[in-house]
């Protein structure tokens, strides 16, 4: 019987890949990558005192990070829809922190 525990390695090969600050964006971007089969998860940052001061925003920011695998395919449905792509910040940067 194989013994399927988990070894000490660890794959660390996501990217933040855009900034979202418009929900509704958001949901159309998660349909998007939902459809063609892009695995993503969400960072969410809260906007600081002074940002929201001197900046006159208050809307929370979500990061969407993705598979680095998957940036092309991620990056040609941006293409694909410019009404979303106009509306987002791309990041691309691999993401700092591993979380495990």
């Amino acid at each position: 019987m194989a013994d399927y525990t988990f070894a000490g390695v660890k794959v660390h090969n996501e990217l933040e890949f855009c900034m979202v600050s418009d929900m509704e964006v958001k949901k159309q971007l998660e349909r998007l990558f939902l459809n063609h089969r892009i695995s993503y998860y969400e960072k969410w940052e809260d906007v600081s005192f002074f940002k929201r001061l001197f900046h006159d925003t208050g809307k929370s920011q979500c990061i969407l990070c993705i598979n680095e695998m998957q940036k092309e395919k991620a990056e040609e449905i941006i293409r694909q829809h410019p009404e979303i792509g106009d509306r987002l910040e791309m990041i691309n940067k691999k993401v700092e922190k591993t979380y495990f």
